[in-house]
This record gives C-alpha cells, sequence and structure tokens, in this order.
C-alpha cells in the first residue's frame, strides 16, 4: 500500500462535458438535418 494522499482533480466545464472549444459544434450537422427533413416531407407532399 502507498501512503501517498489522493490527488483533487478540478476539470473546466468544457473539459468535463467533452466539448472541443476549438473544433465545430453540432449546429451545422443539426441544421443540415433539418433542412433535409424538410426537403423530404416536400418531396412527400408532392406524390400525394
Amino acid at each position: 500500500m502507498t501512503s501517498e494522499t489522493p490527488k483533487h482533480v478540478e476539470l473546466s466545464g468544457d473539459k468535463a462535458s467533452g466539448r472541443d472549444t476549438g473544433g465545430s459544434s453540432l449546429l451545422p450537422m443539426l441544421a443540415a438535418g433539418l433542412v433535409l427533413v424538410v426537403i423530404g416531407a416536400i418531396a412527400v407532399m408532392a406524390f400525394v
């Protein structure tokens, strides 16, 4: 057994959430998905 004291680890909110502050967020992917859903809905309504 070691007699070392446990180390206290502090993480910032960005590091704890796993979000890359320098990278892109998921908003572009969300916007593209919504656009594709709208296009698909228009295509379905065109055939109905």
